[in-house]
């Protein structure tokens, strides 16, 4: 099994569910974040024009969405949210891959990927 936490711009969230969707990735976790990369961010969040490194915030909204996956589901995953959010610019966002051990569906005791379905 994967973890897929997939950070994007707000404004891509609902395109990029609705193709998570489309292609049977129903369940998910969407958090509201904030956060920047390797180059200062273009906007406060304060004032929602420029910041200059000295005034303002230095981090943007960005969506989390967190995914939990069967190993065989995460090439098809990843695909997806990346044909969606992909712009060429800086900011698309970026997509952690992390392996899980096991996990067990509190209702029924199901393990492993069936924990999933």
């Amino acid at each position: 099994m994967k973890q897929v936490i997939t950070i994007i711009r707000p404004r891509m969230y609902y395109k990029t569910k609705d193709a998570l969707v489309e292609n049977g990735f129903y369940s998910m976790i969407v958090k509201d974040v904030i956060g920047r990369g390797k180059k200062p961010a273009e906007f406060s969040l304060a004032t929602g024009g420029k910041a200059d490194g000295n005034t303002g915030h230095p981090f943007v909204s960005k969506k989390m969405i967190e995914i939990f996956c069967q190993d065989e589901d995460l090439k098809l995953l990843v695909e997806i949210i990346k044909k969606v959010n992909k712009t060429g610019k800086a900011g698309d966002g970026k997509i952690f891959i992390i392996n899980i051990d096991d996990g067990v569906r509190i209702r029924t005791g199901e393990k492993g990927n069936n924990s999933l379905v």
